[in-house]
């Protein structure tokens, strides 16, 4: 796992870095969709997460779940399109476990038909950590861990 300024970076993910969103493929098939450890630190400490509904089909950069900080409301995108398999009850009860760990704390899992099409549009391993130290440096990003 790279670490830049302070955020973690893990390279077996795929990133839509400009939506601080990653997917991940299971060894079932499924795809786990996460925010990122920057996009934590710029929302602050989470207190609401909602994700929509097993069943439900998401087309790439369709918001598959909300989250509320005392400083940010907003939806976060779906790289990968597909239908919900799954929904991290956990991170709905407690939303923090966002800020303390955004790669175990997946949001929801989807079943995706197009999933080697959508993740061509991502950034992974080197490229990723590449892409998002420049991110993380324009945008002047900082984790910190409490």
């Amino acid at each position: 796992m790279a670490i830049v300024s302070g955020c973690n970076i893990p390279e077996d993910r795929y990133y839509w870095i400009d939506k601080h969103v990653w997917a991940k493929q299971t060894a079932s098939g499924e795809v786990e969709v996460g925010i990122t450890d920057p996009a934590q630190a710029l929302a602050g400490k989470l207190l609401v997460c909602r994700i929509k509904k097993m069943g439900r089909e998401l087309k790439r950069g369709a918001s598959g779940a909300s989250l509320e900080s005392g400083k940010w409301v907003g939806g976060v995108p779906t790289p990968v399109a597909g239908t919900i398999t799954a929904v991290n009850e956990d991170a709905e009860k407690d939303p923090e476990m966002l800020n303390r760990d955004p790669y175990t704390a997946w949001l929801f899992r989807l079943q995706s038909a197009s999933f080697e099409e959508d993740v061509a549009l991502l950034v992974t391993g080197e490229e990723a950590v590449s892409s998002y130290h420049e991110k993380i440096q324009h945008d002047g990003i900082e984790c910190h861990r409490s």
